[in-house]
This record gives C-alpha cells, structure tokens and sequence, in this order.
C-alpha cells in the first residue's frame, strides 16, 4: 500500500469512506485505521503544545469516530505527559467502546455534557486550559448543529484559546465549505491521511487555520476514483509546457481574443495582454472598429483584426465571417471579455459557434455557403459544423466545415450563450473553456442563484455541457467534464479587481495554443494568475491594486514556477 502524496489528492467524505472501507476489506481493521491516523494526529498536536508554557489540554470528544480519534489522542498527551482532560457531548460508555476504555485506562479526567446543563463545567474547564482539541464532528456532519451543541462551540471560540481540529473543525462540511450554524475557528487542522474539499472552500475554510496532514496509509484500488486535486504550487508546476530553445513564434501557437466594445475597450487590452504574456507566441485581438485606434495606440505587441459594426461597440455576423476566414492558422480562440451584449453581439456570437440567428445569413457560420439554415439535428450528432441545406451539401462537402480552434468563452460571451437555446449542442465535447463567476454561472444554469455546494454545481455542468467549466469565486474550482476537479482554494483579495477575470482568460486561451488539454490549461491559468497575485499582495499590500498590476507580474510569475523560490 502506497502512501498518500499530501497536498495533492482531496476528497469526498464518501470518498474517504470507501478508502477506510476497503483497506479493512484488505486485511487492516477499524482499531488500527483509528490508531494510525490519531498518532499522526497527536504528534502534530504535541508539537505546538510542547511548546507552551505550563500547557493544559482540554479534548472535545464527540459521539462518532471523530471523538474516538480525539480518545486516542487525549491518551497520546497523557503518555507525553502533559496534563489533559476530556469534556465528552452524547458518548456514553459502551462495551465496544475502545477509544473510550482505553482512556478511561490511563485515568485521564472525563466530563460529560450530559451532566453539565449550563455548561458551568466546561466553562472551568476552558479556564485552566491552554489548548483545546477539537473531536466533537467529522467529516460525516451534514445537517445544522443542534442548538447545545452550538452553545459549546460558542463557549470555546470566545475563549480564544488556540484549538487544533481533528480532521475537520466541527460545524463543516467536509465536501463543499459549508458552515452549519457554528463553527469551531480553528488555529490548526490536521486531516487524516487526504485534505478534504471543504478545507480548501469558503466560507469554511476560513475556520480551517494552517492545515496539516497526518499520515495515513492508502489501498492501491482506491487512487483512481479520488478526481479532485488541489491547486499547489507543485500541481501548478507539474503543468508548466516545456519551452525549447529553438522554438519560434509558430511553435508557441497563435491565439485571436476577440474583445471589447466602445464601453469596455479596457477588457481587450487586458485579455489580450495576458493571452501574450501566457507565452503564447502570436496573439491577434480581433476588436471592434470603434476601439481599434485607441487600442492599438496602448497595446503594440499584437496585430489586429478590426471588426465591422451596426453602432459603435456592436458586432454584425459579417464580423463573424471575417472571424471564420482567419482562423485556420490559429491555435485557440478566446470570445466574451467586455464584447457587451447588444443584439448585433448576439448574433455574432451565435453565428461564430454555428447558431444563425435568422434562416438567411450571407456568408456567415461554420460552412463556406452563402446561406445557413437555422441549426438542425442530423445523424451522428453535432459538432462545430453547421448542417447545410440539401441543395448546399455538395457545395460543403467540397469546401469543408470551418471548425473552431479550441475555445474559451468569457464575461459577455457567456451573458450571451445563456440567452441562446441549446447552445450545449454545438460545443459539447469540444475542446472548450466557460469561465463563468458565480452570477454568471445562474444565468447559464437558467437559475436565480446556484446551490452552495459549488464543486458538485461545476461537476454536473460541465458533465451535462461537455466543456470544462472555470467557476470563480474567492476559492476558484476548475471541473472536467470527464469527472476530474481541482480546487485553487487560497483567497486573495488582491484578485478581487476589475478586469482579473479577462487576465484570466487570456492566460487560458494563450495555454490552449501552446498544446494544453483544455483542463490542463485552465488548471495552469488559475495557478499562475494565483502566482501573480500572490506577488502583487507581497509587493503592495491587497488594497488598491488593480488589474494591470497582475499582469506586469506574470513573468515573474512564471520564472517563480520554473526557477522555483516561491515559498
């Protein structure tokens, strides 16, 4: 049996069942998993207690396997020799009650809240204490904490004394961050064996404290169905595309940001900036002629493709066509940051992914026809071709579909694609990228708002859209429609400015050209503008900076990433 790689697979808690269920079914059992992974536990803890003048613990001990992990530990410190007493809520004594004997052995002091109505000794107790372990929940708490339950937890927070977490801090969920009612605020987390979702995702995660991992031994059989993976540096490095010396511009791909609009000319420079600064090595910002000028006068290191237009800022389907009868060099393909979304927008849109927006279109979509039907269902299914008429189909067969490169739909692309019916059809199972925030990905779902468990919203989207999903929020989660997620879980207000999301999409569209996998590349997107950021809040703090600040700090970001250094 393998050891786990820390900081690199995360799970579900019936993912970490079904890891504990199998390796009892392979020879191990339930005293030894409990005993190994508390001894991890312990020993971290020890650490910091050790440290302590006069140290006195106190263990929170709760009715599941998380209280008999927090037994285990409790008889660890007393070994140690140092002072500790436990407070137990709802474990009675029973007879298979190992954890519980085996404590009550080494004479370590018990109370239990079933005697204590007003918490009179628990608040002494917390009193003579310098340190707290929590064992109250686990992973396994899905429900709002009951209200005496709650009343501790509050007792121990204002305490302020420091609290390591067993596994998880109780109040948790351990799959998507979720607070149930209360929360234990922790100092330290140790996690048995995996870290879980919920230590990396917010709101939760806040009450997480600096995250440790105790050894824990893993069956063979059970690494492939463990998808999600954290955002580390070591996973971020892990993706970087090698660079040869003698490469050139072509080797590196070539990328068209189409972007901005008379109101958001600032977006395309910003998109198409970082798309170059993702090392890609031609970038074209294909822009509406309204802002070309201006544009051009501030960004010099790409060429340009100005767009016909109905008004200033708004796109015509000939726009998409001239879209089309450039494309085939390219590598990628980035639509959406700051393209507004006026209907002349939307028809562009439509007619570039293959959706005319009316049965007549002269010389728009995927074919080199003249004419586009509205899209219809053929056999074999749907791709970014768009069927033609029958009396075209010789003429299609002849010049072929235009296909897309691989594809990153942004900011107004997606406030777009959410008004069009069955967009799905025509981009599923592509190489494509939606890199939508939280509002936007309620529009695209066709709902208020979404669920609160957004790791397991991503997952089903991207299965049922067949694209790789980019959601955004404090914690970032990238999902594969294959069923892999990774989580980039460390929140930077220093990202939270205008402007940080077309960065992003520039950087994934700029990695789509240089041969990433569309996972791949979103994954190594977040992970370097996470890099860039984390620089711009230890260069200038995290209040003030602004977009353009991130990314003049992309190369060193990327020297960060192959030079190493960053700690």
């Amino acid at each position: 049996m393998p050891k786990i790689v820390p900081g690199y697979h995360i799970t579900t808690a019936a993912q970490i069942r079904a890891i504990e269920q199998r390796a009892v079914d392979e020879g191990a059992t339930w005293p030894d998993l409990m005993a190994e992974a508390s001894r991890g536990m312990a020993d971290v803890g020890l650490t910091v207690i050790a440290k302590q003048p006069n140290p006195a613990v106190l263990v929170l001990v709760g009715s599941g396997n998380n209280g008999g992990d927090a037994l285990v530990i409790a008889r660890h410190i007393k070994e140690a020799d140092f002072p500790v007493s436990c407070y137990l809520y709802k474990r009675k004594p029973q007879a298979d009650d190992w954890p519980f004997a085996a404590a009550q052995a080494e004479a370590i002091p018990m109370s239990f809240a079933a005697d204590d109505s007003q918490n009179q000794q628990l608040q002494q107790l917390l009193q003579t204490s310098t340190f707290v372990i929590d064992g109250l929940f686990g992973i396994g708490l899905s429900r709002p904490l009951a209200a005496d339950v709650a009343h501790i937890i509050d007792l121990v927070n204002a305490s302020k004394l420091p609290v390591l977490a067993v596994d998880v801090p109780s109040g948790l969920d351990a799959d998507n961050g979720k607070i149930w009612g209360t929360i234990i605020n922790a100092a330290y987390t140790v996690a048995a064996g995996l870290t879980k979702r919920g230590h990396h995702l917010y709101p939760g995660a806040a009450y997480v404290g600096k995250l440790a991992i105790a050894p824990f031994t893993l069956p063979d059989s059970m690494e492939e169905p463990m998808t999600t993976t954290e955002l580390n540096l070591a996973t971020i490095r892990s993706l970087v595309p090698a660079r040869p010396v003698d490469g050139h511009k072509d080797t590196f791909g070539r990328v068209m940001v189409v972007a901005g609009s008379y109101l958001y000319p600032g977006a395309a420079w910003l998109a198409a900036t970082a798309a170059a600064r993702s090392g890609a090595g031609v970038v074209t910002l294909a822009c509406p002629r309204s802002i070309y000028g201006s544009t051009a006068a501030h960004l010099h290191e790409v060429t340009y493709l100005p767009l016909p237009e109905v008004e200033p800022g708004e796109l015509t389907e000939a726009a998409a066509k001239l879209v089309h009868e450039k494309l085939a060099k390219y590598k990628a393909l980035l639509v959406g940051p700051g393209l507004g979304t006026e209907t002349g927008t939307g028809d562009f849109l439509r007619a570039l992914i293959g959706l005319a927006s009316s049965k007549r279109r002269l010389g728009v979509g995927f074919l080199g026809s003249n004419e586009l039907e509205l899209p219809t269902k053929r056999k074999g299914g749907v791709g970014f071709g768009l069927a033609a008429r029958p009396k075209e189909e010789a003429k299609a067969e002849e010049e072929g579909p235009v296909v897309l490169p691989p594809l990153v739909i942004d900011a107004d692309g997606l406030n777009i694609l959410a008004t069009i019916e069955h967009w799905e059809e025509k981009l599923r199972d592509q190489p494509v990228v939606l890199t939508p925030h939280i509002g936007e990905m309620a529009r695209l779902l066709g709902e208020e708002k979404i669920g609160e468990d957004h790791p397991q919203v991503a997952l089903e989207a991207a299965a049922r859209w067949g694209v790789t999903v980019v959601l955004k929020s404090a914690h970032t989660i990238i999902a594969s429609p294959d069923g892999r997620l990774a989580l980039h879980g460390l929140a930077n207000p220093a990202l939270a400015t205008a402007g940080s999301g077309d960065i992003l999409a520039g950087l994934t569209a700029g990695l789509l050209a240089q041969g990433l996998a569309p996972f791949e590349a979103a994954q190594l997107a977040v992970g370097v503008h996470g890099v860039a950021g984390a620089l711009v809040r230890e260069e200038l703090g995290e209040r003030g900076t602004i977009a353009s600040d991130i990314l003049n700090r992309l190369p060193l970001a990327w020297r960060k990433l192959t030079e190493g250094g960053l700690k």
